[in-house]
């Protein structure tokens, strides 16, 4: 297993603070939630391209801000699915 140093740690700690600040930040904008939702946060979802250490972060922070929001169960599986499978094909 590989180890994970202070600095993958610290940066996905960053990169979920700011995927769950953003998606609260968004949840003010009237076309955001129930069925179809419009996150400013989604834009985050490039950065595994640039570092391996935003994987975790957005698998964190997706969590996070679903639970938060009080997102429906489906979404909460669902959602972070479609969040990691983004990263997956990046």
């Amino acid at each position: 297993m590989k180890k994970i140093s202070a600095r993958q740690l610290t940066t996905a700690a960053a990169i979920a603070a700011l995927y769950t600040v953003l998606s609260l930040a968004s949840s003010f904008i009237p076309p955001v939630g129930g069925v179809f939702q419009f996150r400013i946060s989604e834009a985050l979802t490039i950065l595994p391209y640039f570092t391996p250490a935003a994987i975790p972060g957005l698998f964190i922070g997706c969590l996070l801000s679903n639970l938060i929001t009080g997102a429906l169960p489906y979404d909460l599986v669902f959602g972070i699915h479609v969040v990691l499978g983004v990263q997956a094909v990046l």
